[in-house]
């Protein structure tokens, strides 16, 4: 009998009740992740040292580790991860029609801000392992980062915080997992999609002269999560935050000039905060809208900057910079939380609403 592969394994999610933390819910959606972050079973043996004793006894299985794992694939315009990204931001809006036109496909534009917190959010995952169903019960989705992969395909990693895994849920089975909705390959986000703009905050709208030429962009955006164990139970309680969130932007330049020297070493002693944003634009819904993911900053401060030389190569400047609450919202961006996440797409469920 020959072992199972990765190829036959398949992974689903679905968000759960609110508040139901510990309680599975019905996996719906599928998703295709690079790997299952090794997720396992990982209970605490506890044994007993006291003396009187040649060997060490008989030991109890006690806590149950909490899963803290990240879970890796392709980012794409169309697929389920915007539902993951409601879960880590917390404050998903409406859908509502970006384009419809008669004879066309109907355009929807999500828009997705940061809450305060995520108490209460969260999901449940199942991977179909053919033998068995490795059931993560409950799940917080406390952030996400997105950066260039191989070829020049962005990729999109969650972190996520479990409660432990069983694998004979009565919830979640094989057909459960196989039975949920998975989308199409398609339609991923390229590197070659994207444009990054960025002027100072008291400066205009961003527009198409503040377009800058960057080699690498990655976006990390963390809630630190507390993992209480509390009695009753063997498993953590439902992780809170527990701390601020935090965001980061880092930038790399193809070569050094006016642009990505002059203006940002400034900016160090100056120190002013900047407005920027990256848009990703694919393939024609209709005849008016893209294919769309964007990343609006409002106020951004500079970490750092740096322009490291080897040698008679180019001189290729990186920057990092923390994305803040603005105190007043900057032209041409209506709203002051760190970032905004906006989606065109022809889906239009709420990431809430499934």
């Amino acid at each position: 009998m020959s072992g199972i592969t990765g190829r036959e394994t398949r992974i689903g999610f679905a968000k759960f009740a609110a508040n139901s933390w510990g309680v599975a819910a019905s996996v719906t959606k599928g998703a295709y992740f690079q790997s299952d972050g090794g997720l396992t079973y990982q209970p605490n043996r506890v044994n007993d040292e006291a003396f009187g004793q040649s060997f060490l006894g008989d030991g109890d299985l006690g806590d149950v580790n909490a899963p803290d794992i990240t879970w890796t694939g392709r980012d794409r315009y169309g697929d389920y991860g915007y539902v993951l990204e409601g879960l880590a931001m917390g404050s998903p809006a409406a859908p509502t029609i970006s384009t419809s036109a008669a004879g066309q496909t109907t355009s929807w534009l999500h828009v997705i801000d940061l809450a305060p917190s995520i108490d209460g959010l969260g999901l449940t995952a199942a991977i179909d392992k053919v033998l068995f169903v490795d059931e993560l019960t409950s799940a917080k989705v406390y952030g996400f980062q997105l950066q260039p992969g191989d070829g020049g395909v962005m990729d999109k990693s969650f972190k996520i915080m479990g409660s432990k895994t069983t694998p004979i849920s009565s919830i979640n089975t094989r057909s459960t997992v196989n039975g949920a909705t998975f989308p199409a390959l398609s339609d991923r986000v390229f590197r070659k999609h994207g444009i990054f703009r960025m002027n100072r905050q008291s400066a205009g709208g961003l527009g198409a002269s503040d377009a800058v030429a960057i080699e690498s962009f990655s976006h990390a955006f963390d809630r630190p999560q507390d993992a209480p164990h509390v009695f009753g139970q063997d498993f953590v309680y439902e992780p809170a935050d527990n701390g601020f969130p935090t965001v980061k932007v880092m930038v790399s330049y193809p070569r050094m000039n006016s642009v990505s020297a002059n203006s940002l070493y400034r900016a160090l002693l100056d120190d002013p905060q900047w407005k920027a944003d990256i848009i990703f634009s694919g393939s024609y819904i209709n005849s008016t809208d893209q294919l769309t993911e964007k990343y609006e900053y409002p106020a951004l401060e500079l970490d750092e900057w740096s322009a490291p030389l080897t040698g008679a190569n180019q001189v290729k400047p990186t920057a990092t910079f923390s994305a803040k609450l603005a105190a007043t919202s900057p032209t041409g961006m209506a709203f002051v939380n760190p970032f905004r996440l906006t989606r065109i797409m022809v889906n239009s469920l709420s990431a809430f609403a499934v």
